[in-house]
This record gives C-alpha cells, sequence and structure tokens, in this order.
C-alpha cells in the first residue's frame, strides 16, 4: 500500500509538469519498487484517474457547457462552446487514431518481448522517450501566435484539433509528456499561449478515460488482478488531492521554467547509469 502511495502521490505532482508522468511512475514502478512491467504500465495509466478527476473539477464549468451544446436548442450556450466541443470531439478522434496501435505495440510487442529480469532495457526505452519529448519542448514551445477558436474557419479548427489529437495520441508511450506534446503542438498551430494550455487539458479527461477504458479490455486485468478495489480507491483519492491542491502552483512553474533541459538530462542520466550495469553486469 505504502509503495502505490508514493506512486499517486508522484502522479499528482508530475501531471502538470511536461515530463510524462506516466514515465515517471513506470521507471520509479520499475526501478525502486520491482513492480513487474506489465503491472508498471497499467498503473502508469489507471494512476491518472485522480488527477483526471481533479481537471474535471476545476475546469468543471466549461464541460458543463460543452455537455450542454450537445442540445443547443434546450440549454443556452455560447458559440464559443460548441466550438470547444467540436475540438474535443475531433482530436479525441484523432488520440484514438494514433493511441490505441502504439498501445498494443508497447504492451505486446516492447513488454511482453522483455521478461522480469529486463526492467533496466524498458527504463532506458523510456529514458529515450523523455529525451524526445525535451528535445520537442526545446524545439516548439516559443512558437506561438494570437489565434483561438473563435477566430478560426470550422475547417481550420477541424484540421488543427485532428493533429493535435493525433500527437496526444503519442502520448501513450510513458516517456513523451501528453501536456509537451499537446501544448507544443497547439501554440505551433498559432494559437495564444492560455488558448493552448486550456484546450491541452480540456483534452485529457476524454483521452484518460479512454486509455483506462483501453486498459480494462485488452489489459487483461493487469491491475485488478493484483490489486484489490480498496487500494484503487486509495490511490486515485491521493493522486486527486495531490494534484488538485498543486495543480495551479505547477502549471505556473511550468510555464516560467523550461522543463527541455530537464527531460533531456534526466534520460542522459539514465543511460549513463544503467547502461554500464547492462554490459559489465
Amino acid at each position: 500500500m505504502i509503495e502505490y502511495i508514493i506512486l499517486a502521490i508522484l502522479q499528482g505532482f508530475t501531471e502538470w509538469l511536461p515530463i510524462s508522468s506516466s514515465g515517471q511512475v513506470m521507471i520509479v514502478s520499475i526501478s525502486v519498487f520491482g513492480i513487474p512491467l506489465e503491472q508498471a504500465f497499467s498503473l502508469s495509466i489507471w494512476m491518472h484517474l485522480g488527477t483526471t478527476i481533479a481537471v474535471l473539477i476545476k475546469l468543471r464549468k466549461d464541460y458543463i457547457q460543452i455537455i450542454k451544446s450537445i442540445i443547443p436548442r434546450k440549454f443556452e450556450v455560447e458559440v464559443s462552446d460548441i466550438r470547444k466541443r467540436n475540438w474535443l470531439i475531433y482530436a479525441t478522434i484523432g488520440t484514438a487514431i494514433t493511441a490505441i496501435p502504439l498501445y498494443l505495440l508497447f504492451k505486446f510487442v516492447l513488454i511482453e518481448g522483455f521478461d522480469a529480469t529486463q526492467g533496466d532495457v524498458l527504463t532506458l526505452v523510456i529514458s529515450g522517450f523523455l529525451i524526445v519529448t525535451g528535445i520537442v519542448l526545446l524545439t516548439f514551445r516559443r512558437n506561438f501566435g494570437k489565434k483561438t477558436i473563435n477566430m478560426v474557419s470550422d475547417r481550420e479548427l477541424i484540421k488543427d484539433s485532428s493533429i493535435s489529437g493525433l500527437i496526444q495520441g503519442i502520448a501513450i508511450l510513458p516517456g513523451i509528456s501528453r501536456s509537451g506534446f499537446t501544448v507544443s503542438t497547439i501554440l505551433f498551430e498559432r494559437y495564444d499561449q492560455d488558448q493552448s494550455l486550456k484546450l491541452s487539458f480540456l483534452m485529457s479527461v476524454p483521452v484518460a478515460l479512454a486509455s483506462i477504458g483501453i486498459d480494462i479490455i485488452f489489459g487483461e486485468g493487469s491491475v485488478f488482478g493484483t490489486i484489490d478495489i480498496f487500494t484503487i480507491l486509495i490511490i486515485t483519492a491521493v493522486s486527486f488531492i495531490v494534484g488538485y491542491l498543486s495543480m495551479e502552483l505547477l502549471l505556473k512553474i511550468a510555464q516560467k521554467i523550461n522543463f527541455s533541459y530537464f527531460c533531456i538530462l534526466y534520460g542522459v542520466i539514465s543511460f549513463i547509469i544503467i547502461l554500464p550495469f547492462m554490459f559489465f553486469g
């Protein structure tokens, strides 16, 4: 239980930073706590449930209006609510196109291709993805414009949201920062910084819930088979509380500090530490 609570606290803090919370959870699960590879991957997905609830509560007004916009004749909604709804629909479809194949590839090729003694190899794979995240942040985060979803045409909104969703799906791979990749993509599409951050977090809820659903379908009970429902509720509550309380502060820190160098340095150090042990015992 203590190990799972530590992982939930880690998830609650790192979710708001562009350093891949799932990558951090998997690395600590495998390298520190010795959790089996498949279970660690499943845990990295389920840990998002608590922080997803935190986003839902924090942005509840936006989601309520988006839900109302499904039946605009019955509820009073603004054009911006309808556009947010459309953005989420196309982004979620785009995410599914890339996320599902990558989930299956990572789970059935990479994880099942390693035995329990090869956690170091998988850690290096995740560290490699962290380096990729750092390079993306370093390259694209400074590109932004003044666009908002209310300014663009319907055709442009469909294009931009679909591309953002396709890129978001790549973040199913531990080590790839979902927020880092999606915010960078939306900024690169010339949207302003505040709009990019908000759209990124609005997009996170359906994909996080869908990822849990995919893990239930294809995960063969990798979490339910080893963790009881009470423990799942506890870690969800812990990651929610930590995530909700730390969200605003850490988002401000993430906007002021360039985490690209952290991701690159973290990944490089992992290679420096692990590779000698793999080759020289």
